[in-house]
C-alpha cells in the first residue's frame, strides 16, 4: 500500500486494493451460506430473500473495506490497529445512527438525514427480498467517496499537490448522480410469493374501475423513526397506482384535526430517555374514494395484508355489495366476552359481521329474504345449545343458498372451570351428517402440539413446568393454513360424498377413544398424565381430518366445518399468544375460509400472500429434531471453523517444512 513505485494513479491503486481485500472477505460470507441451508432443514427459506440479503451484504462489505483503506491512508501505517479500531466504531455508529431520534429530540429534516446515511436503514428492503436500486446505489456512492478520501490521504502523505477543481467536480458529480438515483429508481420483488408486487387478482379488480379511484395516504413524519417499514407502505401504494390508469395516489401531511373529522384516530408511541418519557401521536391512514363512496384503512404501518385490504375495499366500492355475516354462539358462551375478538377481526377483514342470538335464530332465518341469503353467510360457534327448530332453520337456509361455517364437535369442555369432557344432545350433528360430515366419537391427538406451561406450588414456591399437550393440536403450515392453526379437543372428521378435507394432522396423530366404563369422564385430559405418543396410548398413528368443506353447485350448497368450537375463543387465544404478540392465525384462517365459501378464494389467498412462515415445522419427531440440531451445531461450531483455519494450518505447515529443508542444506 505504501509502495510509490507502481506507475498507476491513486484511484486505481486503492480500488485494486479494496477489490483484493473484498475478495478475501468473500470467504466468511460464503461460510454464512450454511445458515439458510441449516434453517431449511427445519422450516421454509425464501431464496429471494437470501439472494437480495447476500447482494446487500456484498455491497456493504465492499463499502466497509473502502472505509478501512481510507483510515489507513490518513493515519500512519504503523497504527493499523488504531485504524481498524476506528473503522469498527464508525461502522457501528453508521449502522445504528437512524435510531438516534428515538432517544434525542431531533428535527424532521435531521431525522431524515440520519436515515439516509444509516447502513442498516438501507438494508431493510433487501432483508425482505426487495432489490431497491436506491439502497445499492447508496453503498456504491459511499464506497466511491471513501476511495476518494483515501486518495486525498495518500496525496497528503506523498506531498503530491492537487488543485481544488478536480475534487470539487468529482464530489459534485457523485452528489448529482446520488440525487438522480434517489429520484429515478426501480424496485424488484424477489420473494417467492411476490409479496410486494401487485397480483393478477388485484389487477383484474382495478380493470373493472370505470371511474378514477383516488387513494390518499396520511403518514406522520415521526412514524418512520419508530417503524422503518412504514416507508414501504407509500412505496407499495405508489406501485399499486402505477398498475392501473384509473388509480391515482398522493401522500399528504397528517393533520390531526382533519383526520379526526374523518373519524381516524392516531396511535400513541412512547419514547424515553434517562430524564423523561414522552408520548407521540402518529397517524398512518389510507383513504379510498370512488365516485361518492369511500373506505378507510385507519392505521397501516406495513405491507402485510395491505394488498388484501385494498383489493377487498375496491371490490366493495365497485360492486356496492357488502359481505353480510351473521354470527351465533350456539354453545351458551357469550359473543362479547368469550368470543370478543371475532366481530372486530372479521369486520376489519371486510365482513359486515352482526350477532344473532341463539334463541332468536329460527325466527331470524325465517324472516331473512331469499335474495339476502345468496349474499349472506352464517358462522356458528358451537352448537350443543341449539334446539331442533334452530338446526332445521340452518338446514333450510343453507339449502336456499346461504353459505354456512360451523365450528363444533360431539364433545364440549368447560374452559372456565375444571377441564372435563361432556357429551350433550347436539341435533346439528345430524344435519351435518346429512351433508357429508361425520364425526368420529373420539378426540384427536398429535405429536405436533402446543406446549402447556403449568404452575404448581412446591414448599411455598411457584414452579413452572412446560409439557406437551397432544389434545391441543398445532396444525403445521399447509395449503389451506399457510401459517398453521391450533385446535383444542377436536374430534376427527370422516368425509364422504362430495365433502373434501381442509385441515389435516401429521402422520403421527392418533385417536383417544372414550372409556365406556367411566361415563362421567370418558377421556383423560390431565396434561401430566396423558400419554404423549400413540404407542403409549395403545393406538396406531394415522392422518386425521380436523376441518372439511362441501361446495356442491348442483344443490347450491356451500358448507364448512371445523371440529373445534373453541377455535375462535378469546381464552384460547390468550393461552396460545405470547406476552408481546397475539396469536390470531385462527382468525385469519376463518376469514379466508369464509371467502372460500363465498367463491372468492383468490381474494382470500391475498391474506396468505404476505405470511412468510418462520415456523420450524418440517421435523415433528423429537428424536429426529434433536439429531438434526446436533448435526447442524457440529457443522457450525466444528466443521466450519476447521475449514476456515485449514488454509492457515496448511500454510504454516508448508513454511515449517521449507524452513527445515533450508536449515538442513545450511548445516550441510
Amino acid at each position: 500500500m505504501d509502495d510509490d513505485s507502481i506507475p498507476v494513479s491513486g484511484g486505481v491503486r486503492f480500488f485494486t486494493l479494496a477489490f483484493a481485500a473484498f475478495t478475501v472477505s468473500l470467504i466468511p460470507l460464503a461460510l454464512l451460506a450454511f445458515i439458510p441451508v441449516s434453517v431449511n432443514f427445519f422450516g421454509r427459506v425464501d431464496l429471494g430473500q437470501v439472494f437480495t440479503g447476500y447482494a446487500a451484504l456484498l455491497f456493504y462489505s465492499f463499502c466497509a473495506v473502502c472505509l478501512i483503506l481510507c483510515l489507513f491512508s490518513w493515519l500512519r501505517y504503523s497504527q493499523n490497529i488504531i485504524s481498524l479500531f476506528f473503522s469498527i466504531i464508525i461502522l457501528f455508529c453508521f449502522n445504528f445512527i437512524h435510531l438516534v431520534p428515538l432517544f434525542l429530540k431531533t428535527g424532521d429534516n435531521f431525522s431524515v438525514f440520519l436515515q439516509k446515511i444509516s447502513f442498516a436503514w438501507h438494508f431493510e428492503a433487501a432483508s425482505r427480498g426487495i432489490f431497491d436500486s436506491r439502497d445499492f446505489s447508496f453503498y456504491f456512492f459511499v464506497s466511491a467517496f471513501f476511495i476518494f478520501l483515501a486518495v486525498r490521504g495518500e496525496n497528503r502523505r506523498t506531498g503530491l499537490k492537487t488543485g481544488f477543481v478536480t475534487p470539487i467536480l468529482f464530489l459534485l458529480t457523485v452528489f448529482f448522480f446520488a440525487v438522480s438515483c434517489d429520484r429515478l429508481y426501480f424496485r424488484l420483488d424477489f420473494t417467492k410469493n411476490r409479496e410486494f408486487s401487485v397480483s393478477e387478482v388485484t389487477r383484474q379488480l382495478c380493470g373493472q374501475l370505470e371511474n378514477p379511484l383516488r387513494i390518499t395516504c396520511w403518514q406522520s413524519k415521526e412514524l418512520k423513526n419508530f417503524y422503518p417499514q412504514a416507508q414501504e407502505v407509500t412505496e407499495y401504494l405508489s406501485m399499486f397506482a402505477s398498475s392501473s390508469k384509473n388509480v391515482f395516489f398522493n401522500v399528504k401531511k397528517a393533520e390531526s384535526e382533519k383526520l379526526e373529522r374523518l373519524g381516524i384516530q392516531g396511535r400513541q408511541l412512547k419514547t424515553e430517555n434517562s430524564t423523561k418519557v414522552e408520548y407521540t401521536t402518529v397517524y398512518s391512514a389510507i383513504l379510498l374514494q370512488y365516485l361518492d363512496k369511500s373506505s378507510i384503512i385507519p392505521f397501516c404501518i406495513s405491507t402485510k395484508n395491505l394488498e388484501y385490504d385494498l383489493a377487498q375495499r375496491i371490490q366493495q366500492l365497485v360492486s356496492g355489495n357488502q359481505r353480510n355475516l351473521f354470527v351465533t354462539a350456539g354453545n351458551g358462551y357469550s359473543l362479547d366476552e368469550d368470543y370478543g375478538y371475532v366481530l372486530p377481526w372479521l369486520n376489519a377483514r371486510g365482513f359486515f359481521a352482526r350477532e344473532v342470538e341463539a334463541d332468536k335464530l329460527p325466527d331470524f332465518l325465517t324472516e331473512l329474504e331469499i335474495q339476502e341469503m345468496d349474499r349472506s353467510q352464517f358462522l356458528i360457534l358451537g352448537s350443543d345449545c341449539l334446539d331442533d327448530s334452530a338446526c332445521e332453520a340452518v338446514k333450510i337456509a343453507a339449502e336456499k343458498g346461504m353459505s354456512v361455517l360451523v365450528m363444533t364437535s360431539p364433545y364440549t369442555v368447560n374452559l372456565k372451570d375444571e377441564w372435563k369432557v361432556e357429551k350433550k344432545y347436539n341435533p346439528l350433528l345430524k344435519v351435518l351428517n346429512g351433508w357429508g360430515f361425520a364425526f368420529d366419537y373420539s378426540l384427536a391427538e398429535d405429536l405436533a402440539n402446543f406446549p402447556l406451561t403449568m404452575t404448581s406450588s412446591d414448599e411455598g414456591e411457584t414452579v413452572y413446568k412446560t409439557v406437551n399437550y397432544p389434545l391441543w393440536i398445532s396444525v403445521l403450515p399447509q395449503k389451506e393454513a399457510f401459517e398453521g392453526v391450533i385446535l383444542a379437543w377436536a374430534s376427527p372428521l370422516i368425509c364422504y360424498g362430495k365433502t373434501e378435507p381442509l385441515l389435516q394432522t401429521t402422520a403421527l396423530a392418533w385417536k383417544q377413544k372414550p372409556l365406556d366404563s367411566i361415563p362421567d369422564s370418558p377421556f383423560l385430559l390431565d396434561p401430566f398424565n396423558i400419554p404423549k405418543t400413540a404407542s403409549a396410548q395403545g393406538e396406531k398413528n394415522e392422518v386425521l381430518t380436523l376441518a372439511a368443506i362441501l361446495q356442491d353447485e348442483e344443490k347450491n350448497l356451500s358448507i364448512g366445518v371445523v371440529s373445534d368450537q373453541f377455535f375462535l375463543s378469546s381464552l384460547m387465544t390468550g393461552f396460545t399468544s405470547s406476552s408481546v404478540q397475539g396469536d390470531f392465525r385462527n382468525y385469519d384462517y376463518t376469514a379466508s375460509l369464509l371467502l372460500k365459501l363465498r367463491g372468492e378464494e383468490k381474494l382470500g389467498e391475498l391474506m396468505r400472500k404476505t405470511d412468510s412462515s418462520s415456523a420450524l415445522y418440517k421435523i415433528s419427531d423429537e428424536e429426529v429434531f434433536i439429531k438434526t440440531r446436533n448435526a447442524v451445531l457440529f457443522v457450525c461450531f466444528a466443521v466450519l471453523p476447521l475449514i476456515s483455519a485449514l488454509p492457515g494450518i496448511i500454510l504454516l505447515a508448508v513454511k515449517r517444512r521449507t524452513f527445515k529443508i533450508q536449515k538442513v542444506k545450511y548445516e550441510k
